[in-house]
């Protein structure tokens, strides 16, 4: 038995799926995690917040990350979306949420955890089919999603394609993550054969990139 996570990290709201598995990388079980600002959309492992209550950003930053490594702490394997490096907005924002990704990575780091990062076009691409899939694209295929998955039943409906609507969408993509993480491990495992995968999922495994020269599927976690 094994658990592995997938993360989806924002500085408002990040999603955190943990998956607990069986010895052929079959899902015994799973849950979900994640923020909320909006009382309302507080339920279970959904922890509410203000944004008044810290006294710095880096006080709510650490909030973040404590409560990330609590829930991944017996994870082994833990798979985070990468930044978007041709995502726009201001020079400061970009820095900032390189601050935030950074300290929980590290932490997961010192933790033990094997790290994998995916880039979103990547993860859009295997759970979607499509790199350019918005908000609603991700929702449509997480509805699609064959086996088990999370309730998501009790949280806010997806209605906004560009923004998503958080904690859900946050949820939806970290669930993408995991899965994502956990066909790695069963093709790397020799569980599923990757002649036998859909081509693009194929593609997302293989193409070289510059994170990834040899392709993804070549590339070994991040671990101490």
């Amino acid at each position: 038995m094994i658990k592995i996570a997938g993360l989806d990290l924002s500085i408002s709201s990040s999603g955190i799926i943990i998956e607990e598995l069986d010895d052929n990388y079959g899902i015994i079980s799973v849950e979900r995690h994640g923020f909320t600002k909006v009382l309302k959309n507080t339920s279970e492992n959904i922890v509410y917040y203000k944004t008044t209550q810290f006294k710095n950003d880096y006080e709510r930053y650490q909030f973040f990350c404590d409560n990330i490594v609590q829930w991944c702490k017996d994870c082994a394997y833990v798979g985070v979306e990468d930044y978007a490096y041709s995502m726009s907005g201001a020079s400061g924002m970009i820095f900032s949420l390189a601050e935030f990704e950074g300290n929980i990575k590290l932490s997961l780091f010192r933790n033990g955890c094997r790290l994998k990062f995916y880039t979103p076009n990547q993860n859009k691409k295997f759970f979607a089919g499509y790199g350019s899939a918005d908000k609603i694209g991700m929702r449509d295929a997480f509805d699609r999603w064959t086996g088990i998955k999370p309730d998501l039943s009790d949280l806010p409906a997806v209605t906004n394609g560009k923004a998503g609507n958080s904690p859900t969408s946050d949820i939806i993509d970290a669930f993408a993550i995991c899965e994502f993480l956990r066909k790695e491990l069963r093709i790397k495992n020799n569980i599923d054969k990757m002649e036998e995968q859909e081509k693009y999922i194929q593609e997302c495994f293989l193409t070289k990139t510059k994170e990834h020269p040899t392709g993804l599927i070549n590339s070994d976690f991040i671990y101490k």
